[in-house]
């Protein structure tokens, strides 16, 4: 029979084993400081030549020796680098993390996944979030033609850099104000908010509810909400 202790040693090697398979290890080898709070973070690993990536999916990091992970919008996915882009707007893991991280840290995340991507289907297209939804959001915007009838706004709490992809910018009130302020067309299009989950929420509601848009017309994407874990 086995002892107890080799029992518990082949669970180990299980979970290392499963780790392994889900979690790719990568280096940082730049960080950049874009703007008061927010931070772009290169990563380079052999894996990432495999990997394939739609804008507006995320990665999630393993930090504080695995026991937590986060998600991160990709702003880049190259044959050997990852760029992310993020805030650090509160005292959560991830945001320490973002602010953190330096040359030479190594980390483990998890390959690009999600289903927050533009529907290519759609007669319009609109974009809203907050700072923290930005890079997504921008990343989705970037991927459309030229043609694509597109409408948006981010709404920020401070100066942002320039970023790629223009979409309108505003630096007080709520997402809801915002999107209520915005010339819309009269039949719906495809929405995808990204920011503070609640105020995504009454986005998504007002869209729904207010304006008669399908439920699977509005895409969700909650980057967190104060005090809730996770999303910190």
């Amino acid at each position: 029979m086995c002892t107890l202790g080799s029992t518990l040693l082949r669970m180990v090697n299980l979970v290392e084993s499963l780790v392994q398979r889900v979690l790719t290890t990568a280096s940082v080898v730049a960080v950049a400081r874009l703007g008061e709070s927010m931070y772009e973070v290169t990563l380079t690993a052999p894996a990432f030549g495999d990997w394939r990536y739609v804008p507006g999916q995320s990665v999630r990091l393993a930090l504080g020796n695995g026991l937590s992970l986060r998600t991160y919008s990709l702003w880049t996915l190259s044959e050997s680098t990852v760029v992310l882009r993020g805030f650090s707007h509160s005292d959560g893991p991830g945001s320490r993390w973002m602010a953190s991280a330096e040359p030479g840290t190594r980390v483990a995340l998890t390959a690009p996944k999600g289903v927050f991507v533009v529907d290519q289907e759609a007669p319009w297209h609109l974009f809203v979030g907050d700072d923290t939804g930005a890079v997504p959001l921008l990343a989705m915007r970037a991927a459309l033609p030229a043609s694509a009838s597109v409408r948006g706004v981010v709404v920020s709490r401070e100066e942002m850099p320039p970023l790629g992809a223009s979409l309108p910018w505003r630096s007080s009130g709520t997402l809801l104000d915002a999107v209520r302020s915005l010339e819309l067309p009269s039949s719906p299009g495809v929405a995808y908010v990204a920011g503070e989950q609640k105020a995504c929420l009454e986005v998504r509601d007002y869209l729904r509810n207010s304006l008669g848009w399908p439920r699977r017309a509005v895409k969700v994407s909650a980057h967190w909400t104060p005090g809730k874990r996770g999303l910190e």
